[in-house]
């Protein structure tokens, strides 16, 4: 980005921020604590649960797995209540569960009441409060939502950097069992004294919200409130769904399977380490760097090019056995996973409105997290099979040019009919 544009996008975020920084550090608390459901913070305490319900790795990843798919379900139907039910009162009973099960698995006796502390961890964290965050940037800011978005999720970034580290030497300290308990008494306390403060005026913004809402529909401008019954009658929605499923799933089955990837390529897995600090790093900045373009350009007419970097990421697997490969593919890798969540909101918000976006966005998260939870076992299934990882990686690259093709198609298609606008 030249120096000029660079500065500009900074004073843009600076502007926002100074106007709705209190709103924002919301949205930003919400991603931080969805670290705490996500696959990185519970594989931490991975070995200490196998050796405590003699779980072998597979036995672990089938728990793990299952609690993933059931909170996809759960996610369809409980996601879209934030449509009808208070902001306030949909975060407080979400976290709520959310704590109240990281203290319980600190106590759990066996291995099927592990299984249910796990799904409403994974649940309330990396299903709802990822929802609560992006749903309410996407639905409370019209004109910067690209901003807030990228923002937003710079959240669980830093539980990715911060947590990991913290964790460990916890566990060190007081165990693993009350690892959880100290860490759930702790979060709870925090949100305690953060979300009155961060969401103060919530009313006010909301009666803004429908009075936007009144005005759009009263101007006779474009739909602003799909359905989810009208969503899934949109040829285009199963387009785009279908390009953007691939992140989940490749990027899931790529990180899951790297040990082997990197003994096939005769790498050490001290690179694979340094590789996702890159990741982490790229992935904020593309993040921060992509908020502005969607406020001016509009998310939808970017879902196309998301799919580049992450082609290039099989590109590289592909191209070479060299020791920098892995930082190149894993780069890419950050590039991709910083463009899909602001892409997707904005774009769901854009295309469908926001009277009903938290139903529309529980069901796109839910098939995201079914393509993320299928990953590891049908590539395993592929490895078993005799299937060479090259040949895999190339069918990833076949499947994304082909699905960037028919969303560029199908998007293309309806700019020619007119289109559809929605704020």
């Amino acid at each position: 980005m030249p120096a000029a544009s660079h500065s500009e996008a900074l004073m843009h975020y600076y502007l926002f921020l100074r106007e709705n920084w209190r709103f924002v550090g919301f949205g930003v608390f919400l991603t931080f604590l969805s670290s705490f459901g996500q696959t990185f913070y519970v594989a931490l305490y991975g070995g200490d649960i196998r050796a405590e319900y003699g779980l072998s790795h597979g036995g672990f990843g089938t728990v793990f797995s299952g609690a993933s798919i059931a909170s996809a379900l759960a996610l369809v139907w409980v996601g879209k209540l934030i449509d009808r039910v208070e902001l306030r009162a949909y975060t407080a009973a979400c976290l709520a569960a959310m704590f109240a099960a990281m203290a319980a698995i600190a106590f759990v006796p066996g291995v099927a009441a592990f299984a249910v502390a796990i799904f409403v961890v994974r649940f309330c964290g990396q299903g709802l409060c990822v929802h609560i965050s992006s749903t309410s940037m996407a639905r409370y800011f019209s004109r910067d939502r690209g901003k807030a978005l990228s923002i937003a999720g710079m959240g669980l970034a830093f539980g990715e950097a911060f947590l990991p580290a913290v964790t460990v030497v916890l566990i060190a300290m007081v165990g693993w069992h009350q690892g959880w308990l100290v860490t759930a008494a702790a979060v709870a306390l925090l949100s305690l004294l953060l979300l009155p403060f961060l969401l103060k005026g919530q009313t006010a913004r909301h009666v803004d919200y429908l009075a936007r809402l009144r005005r759009d529909s009263e101007a006779g401008g474009a739909p602003t409130g799909w359905t989810r019954r009208q969503v899934l009658a949109d040829p285009v929605f199963y387009a785009v769904m279908a390009l953007l499923l691939a992140f989940p799933y490749m990027a899931t089955a790529v990180f899951f399977h790297q040990a082997y990837i990197a003994e096939a390529r005769g790498w050490p897995l001290e690179l694979l380490a340094g590789g996702f600090v890159v990741l982490a790093l790229l992935k904020v900045m593309t993040s921060l760097m992509l908020g502005p373009l969607i406020d001016r350009y509009g998310a939808t007419a970017l879902v196309p090019a998301a799919a580049l970097p992450l082609a290039a990421a099989m590109l590289a697997i592909l191209a070479s056995h060299d020791p920098a490969v892995p930082f190149a593919y894993l780069g890419l890798f950050g590039v991709s996973i910083g463009m899909l969540q602001p892409i997707m909101a904005s774009m769901l918000a854009e295309r469908y409105g926001v009277a009903h976006l938290g139903g529309i966005r529980a069901m796109a998260i839910a098939a995201m997290v079914f393509a993320a939870a299928a990953a590891p076992a049908s590539v395993g299934w592929m490895l078993d099979g005799g299937i060479r990882i090259d040949a895999i990686v190339a069918g990833f690259l076949a499947y994304v040019v082909v699905t960037a093709a028919m969303a560029a198609l199908a998007l293309r298609r309806e700019r020619g009919k007119g289109g559809i606008s929605a704020g």
